[in-house]
């Protein structure tokens, strides 16, 4: 799997791009005594998701990585849970579901990033291993 080079190439973070859009829309709709309530919370973990792939995007580390993503499941979670309160104001099935897309995705990356640890600690292990057989050689 070759590394995008720039965040807009992920689909995942295009996809809660477009999320996050949606649920702008949406609660532009919200009549003003959810503004401060529902609208705030929506805005807020929707944004998040967003921000969350593009720290894990950033980060060097697959473990910090792997920390990020469980956020971005964290923050959809949570948003999804925004949207079903929001039924009545006019979240959809479908705009759920596209947070349930993300999480499919973030799953995938976590999958990912845990068979690059195994083969990080498999090398590592190789090499440790060379090296006490050349030290035991010696």
């Amino acid at each position: 799997m070759a590394e995008p080079q720039s965040i807009e190439q992920l689909r995942i973070y295009k996809s809660a791009r477009s999320a996050e859009d949606q649920v702008y829309e949406l609660v532009k709709t919200f009549p003003a005594d959810q503004f401060y309530g529902l609208a705030n919370d929506l805005r807020r973990s929707s944004a998040a998701v967003s921000h969350h792939i593009s720290g894990a995007h950033r980060l060097y580390s697959y473990r910090l990585k792997k920390d990020e993503l469980d956020a971005v499941r964290r923050e959809c979670e949570a948003t999804q849970k925004y949207l079903e309160a929001a039924r009545d104001f006019g979240a959809t099935d479908e705009l759920i579901s596209e947070y349930t897309g993300i999480v499919k995705q973030s799953w995938g990356l976590t999958k990912w990033i845990n068979a690059k640890l195994i083969e990080r600690r498999e090398k590592a292990e190789i090499q440790a291993k060379d090296e006490l057989v050349e030290a035991t050689a010696s």
